[in-house]
């Protein structure tokens, strides 16, 4: 089958010539490789999608970009289920798993790693992210109810965005910052607070100038889905076994809530059910 994918993949590429610019979702997958992913956004978010952008900056979130992809053991060996997955993002652009590594590798998630969304200008943070969820979708089987999003410090202010602009996400792990704000110096959250919404775990160092925001954060969300989670530090990612807590928290969480679908119970269930009782 492999064999067969890769030469239509040839052949495909070669009847496209010079436009092929994005991965055709033919391309063979593999398991617990980082994969760069090609893709492009062709249509402009309506305002409403991208609430820190203006009308007319819409238009620029259109354009090429690029995610790595990395998929759990088993993937490829079960052709019906579908995965969690954790989008990633970077104040330098470029993401990786870091220290988040081994979680996700032990926990069986899909995870996304954003490569233009970096410190800036909104129009590429939003415009990497939704190219990304929109092929992501396609290519791999996710589980809808089972996103999740993370990033560190202007990542995680994008983060809290991600989560707001496409449907499916239950979790956000926010590390040395809070929320997005807008041009009047507001916390964008309002979809975070809907139904079913979204838990909140946020991640602080003691040291962190930022720290001021778990207040903050925790008063624009409500207490009953925000915890946060210190550690000794200043500005930066945290700790493994401090992300660890926060996201099996949001986990937790998930797995409590009575309008979480059947679906996700059970892939949570081997992680959560005893914590839940």
């Amino acid at each position: 089958m492999q064999q067969v994918l890769a030469a239509a993949l040839c052949l495909w590429c070669a009847a496209l010539g010079a436009h092929a610019v994005t991965t055709p979702l033919i391309t063979p997958l593999e398991e617990q490789k980082e994969i760069l992913i090609t893709c492009e956004l062709t249509q402009a978010p309506k305002r409403a999608e991208v609430p820190v952008l203006s009308a007319k900056d819409c238009d620029a979130v259109k354009g090429t970009y690029h995610y790595k992809l990395w998929l759990p053991a088993g993937y490829l060996a079960d052709k019906q289920k579908a995965w969690p997955c954790l989008f990633i993002a970077s104040p330098g652009g470029k993401a990786g798993m870091g220290q988040m590594a081994t979680w996700l590798k032990a926990s069986g998630y899909v995870a996304i790693m954003l490569v233009e969304s970096k410190n800036g200008p909104w129009a590429p943070i939003a415009g990497n992210f939704l190219a990304a969820h929109d092929d992501v979708v396609k290519r791999v089987r996710i589980q809808e109810g089972l996103k999740l999003a993370t990033g560190m410090s202007g990542g995680a202010r994008a983060a809290s965005l991600f989560v707001q602009m496409r449907p499916g996400f239950s979790g956000l792990v926010l590390q040395a910052a809070g929320g997005a704000f807008d041009d009047k110096g507001q916390y964008h959250v309002s979809k975070l607070k809907g139904s079913p919404g979204v838990c909140v775990a946020m991640t602080m160092g003691d040291k962190d100038s930022n720290k001021g925001e778990v207040a903050r954060m925790k008063a624009a969300v409500g207490a009953s889905r925000f915890n946060a989670f210190p550690f000794e530090g200043a500005h930066g990612w945290a700790p493994q076994e401090t992300f660890e807590n926060a996201i099996n928290w949001v986990e937790q969480q998930i797995y409590r809530r009575s309008d979480t679908p059947a679906a996700v119970k059970k892939l949570l269930a081997p992680r959560c059910a005893n914590a839940a009782k």
